[in-house]
């Protein structure tokens, strides 16, 4: 084994998306075993309320969750010399920034000098759409247009005496690596380790147990995944690390669960693209050093991406119409059955891309892949989703599903509908230097 160098910032993850688990968080910065803790609670699906709010009032467009994530958290953090960093920002990091200063200040946490509050923006790359290369033409109203920022300007706040970092979008492992950037050796390799750290922290409870049923293991009991312990990181000098959880924190970490996470929306492991570096996973190693404890290594840098991804967000003509209706009881599996099929008869003139008719249970995921089912189930849902042109067509959609109360199989009950707006994710790719990030702080 090469001898390893210096540790030279400790990082926990304190959340892996907008509606997880405060405590983690909460634990981790209490803990004294980190300078940093990440919550990482931005995904597309939660960008488009936040464009929209933000349109509606430009003092809004943050994670609306701010106030009551952080109110438990600031005080343990600055009380423990804990650094923050987070999208929580979302459409908004400058009015977040300011949120936050606000609410540091109701709490009383003034300090020797105030606690500082770096806002990093400039991922809104809207004003720029003609320049953006759009993976397929623009069809609908673009509602919004946010460039993937790296660890760059998240770093220089760190080091400019950032108590808090609120940014918008910006890639889940650049928020990471960040704390390690700049004190990291010189080159390539040392980064993409400290990225790689950031990729396997990101998703939080995932790394350490989460979501994962081992073979011919144990499962973690309800309990444990009730308290479940979030992963920190004790990053060296050379990009390598250690992965762990803290001592009274149950929770399952090995090489498996970081191997897993290490695959976690990767397509090509040996060129997965970050706004910082081209990263090659193909040679890293995850070494078991004790319990819950795992060394990771052997990360390598293509060099940086020549274009920075961008996430489009269309607004489509029309809506979605999703409803359901339940059946339960005996013979409950062949009614449902039967109101599906009538369905698919009664709405016959839908094209097959534009509807989905399921039952919940038996072939709602897995579709044709579905197995026969051992057991008739006790009770079911009979699903449906469907592209609508406009409100009427949804309107009938849920008209029929209503009709099958009355003229449907015996029983039908518990009915459901929604109608949403169509909302597309649309990706594109800009050149960097056409990306300006910058720094807004604010003090309590």
């Amino acid at each position: 084994m090469t001898k390893q160098t210096k540790i030279i910032c400790s990082i926990g993850a304190g959340a892996g998306f907008a509606g997880d688990r405060v405590d983690p968080a909460v634990a981790l910065a209490a803990s004294g075993k980190i300078d940093t803790v990440v919550l990482e609670c931005l995904a597309e699906r939660t960008l488009v309320p936040a464009l929209k709010a933000r349109a509606e009032n430009p003092t809004a467009g943050f994670d609306t969750r701010l106030r009551r994530r952080l109110t438990p958290l600031l005080p343990v953090a600055v009380a423990n010399q804990c650094r923050i960093v987070s999208n929580l920002g979302a459409a908004n990091p400058r009015a977040a920034g300011q949120a936050i200063a606000r609410l540091a200040e109701e709490l009383g946490l003034r300090g020797t000098r105030g606690i500082r509050v770096a806002a990093v923006h400039g991922d809104d790359v809207l004003h720029r759409r003609d320049e953006i290369a759009w993976v397929r033409p623009v069809e609908g109203k673009l509602l919004g247009a946010h460039a993937y920022l790296g660890a760059g300007a998240l770093a220089e706040a760190l080091d400019g005496g950032a108590n808090v970092v609120v940014t918008g979008r910006v890639a889940d492992s650049a928020l990471f690596a960040a704390a390690a950037m700049n004190h990291l050796e010189p080159g390539g390799t040392a980064l993409a380790g400290a990225i790689s750290v950031g990729h396997l922290l990101e998703c939080g409870g995932q790394l350490t147990g989460g979501n994962y049923d081992p073979i011919g293991q144990a499962l973690l009991s309800a309990a444990d995944y009730a308290r479940l312990g979030y992963p920190l990181a004790h990053v060296h000098a050379d990009g390598s690390a250690e992965i762990t959880v803290l001592d009274d924190a149950p929770g399952l970490l090995n090489a498996d669960t970081c191997t897993l996470q290490l695959f976690y929306e990767v397509h090509d492991p040996a060129r997965y693209a970050t706004p910082d570096l081209i990263l090659d996973f193909t040679a890293i190693r995850f070494e078991q050093i004790g319990k819950n404890r795992v060394r990771m290594s052997g990360a390598r840098s293509l060099g940086p991406p020549p274009t920075l991804k961008v996430a489009g967000f269309l607004e489509l003509p029309g809506f979605i119409a999703d409803c359901e209706i339940g059946f339960a009881g005996t013979g409950a599996f062949a009614r449902a059955q039967r109101a599906a099929q009538a369905l698919r008869m009664r709405l016959s003139d839908w094209r097959d891309d534009d509807i989905a008719i399921d039952l919940i249970g038996i072939n709602s995921i897995l579709r044709a892949g579905s197995l026969p089912s051992l057991a008739a189930p006790a009770e079911l849902r009979v699903h449906v989703s469907a592209r609508c042109a406009d409100l009427e067509a949804a309107q009938t959609i849920e008209d029929e599903i209503y009709a099958l109360t009355l003229s449907g199989p015996a029983g039908g009950c518990s009915v459901r509908s929604e109608r949403r707006p169509r909302i597309e994710v649309l990706d594109g790719f800009i050149a960097p230097e056409l990306v300006k990030p910058e720094i807004e702080w604010s003090q309590s």
